[in-house]
């Protein structure tokens, strides 16, 4: 792959953190809470566990041609038809999960911000801002996301202790109250939504700056943004509880209703919102940059810059047809897991698998080839 652009370690970290958070932060507690009750925070945190493998998997995948993008590894690993078939599997679900996630902030906004704005107009909104991020190129918006990145640390730690003289940790037991299986099947959906979808990083391994550092990077990156949901879930717990945590459709947006210091410092949930913005806004920029990439790769011109704009048009089209409202949206969320999971896991894995095989082949004894 062959770009000016290039990032850091640190950048790296901060996107992977970023896109681990990314809608999760506002849509993950409910998921476990509904499946597991008052044992949701030990689906949140088996899931973690569970998905740093899935992390793991992206650093063999991104150290197997390290110089290629994963559309490039695919003709090099798989051949050219059957190469293009999985670059088209795997940018038809980029763009899938690209119009889902830009249709969850139209939802939210119309829901819950500007309810009397239509929810074109806040999607067309958001996707302006990501072509302009998109057209910069991945250092500019990489650089970008460091600028945010303190101020959505110290936010969220404050959010943490303003809602600590609420904790009930009553919520949080009895412990196991129905047994094993309703945690796992929490575990599910918390190690796909977050940890499967960093596949799309795998599109922008060959930009690191020192390639030798990326499994570290990677891995630190899953684990910041593990550890900001992990807190989410236990706060959504210990406050809201696990009834009306399983009833909410954004069970943090309610939590920052709850901040009350006084008379004078109360319903931030604004704040609340402006940090999901900030975490989704990056993921969506990063699917489209590298579905953006993939086009390009695929059709082997010179630059993506053209595409930006039919391609932003195509997701905002796509996210208006496909999901044609909230309930149709929500409902999507009881079988995503299984999509995320076959895209970011059991396709990567393939990948690893027959790229074994060959290089086994490869490595015969003359006397046994034919």
């Amino acid at each position: 792959m062959q770009s000016s652009d290039k990032i850091g370690v640190r950048q790296f970290v901060i996107l992977v953190t970023f896109i681990t958070i990314g809608d999760s932060i506002l849509i993950l507690p409910s998921v476990p809470a509904t499946e597991a009750g008052h044992d949701g925070w030990l689906s949140g945190l088996i899931g973690m566990v569970l998905g740093l493998p899935i992390v793991y998997l992206f650093c063999v995948v991104g150290r197997i041609y390290p110089e290629q993008t994963l559309i490039e590894k695919n003709n090099l690993i798989f051949g050219r038809w059957l190469g293009t078939f999985f670059s088209l599997f795997f940018l038809g679900a980029v763009l899938i999960n690209g119009v889902v996630y830009i249709r969850t902030i139209g939802e939210f906004m119309t829901t819950h911000i500007m309810k009397q704005t239509p929810i074109h107009a806040v999607m067309f909104l958001l996707v302006a801002c990501a072509i302009f991020a998109v057209r910069l190129g991945l250092e500019a918006f990489a650089r970008t996301s460091e600028i945010f990145f303190l101020w959505f640390v110290l936010t969220f730690v404050s959010f943490f202790l303003l809602l600590s003289p609420q904790f009930q940790f009553e919520n949080l037991f009895p412990f196991l109250e129905n047994g094993i299986k309703p945690v796992i099947r929490g575990v599910f959906s918390v190690t796909a939504f977050p940890f499967s979808e960093l596949v799309i990083f795998l599109m922008i391994t060959p930009l690191l700056g020192a390639k030798q550092k990326l499994m570290s990077a990677f891995l630190r990156g899953a684990i910041y943004g593990g550890v900001c949901l992990l807190a989410v879930i236990f706060l959504s717990l210990l406050v809201l509880g696990p009834e009306l945590v399983s009833r909410e459709t954004f069970p943090s947006y309610s939590l920052a209703k709850r901040i009350h210091v006084g008379e004078f410092f109360q319903r931030q949930e604004a704040m609340m919102a402006l940090m999901w913005f900030v975490s989704i806004y990056f993921k969506v920029v990063l699917y489209m940059y590298g579905f953006c990439v993939g086009i390009k790769q695929l059709l082997h011109l010179k630059e993506h810059q053209a595409l930006t704009l039919p391609i932003c048009i195509l997701f905002v089209a796509i996210a208006i047809i496909v999901v044609p409202n909230g309930a149709f949206l929500y409902e999507s969320y009881t079988y995503w897991p299984f999509f995320d999971l076959t895209q970011g896991f059991l396709y990567p894995l393939i990948l690893v698998v027959v790229y074994w095989i060959r290089k086994q082949m490869n490595n015969k004894p003359a006397s046994l080839q034919k």
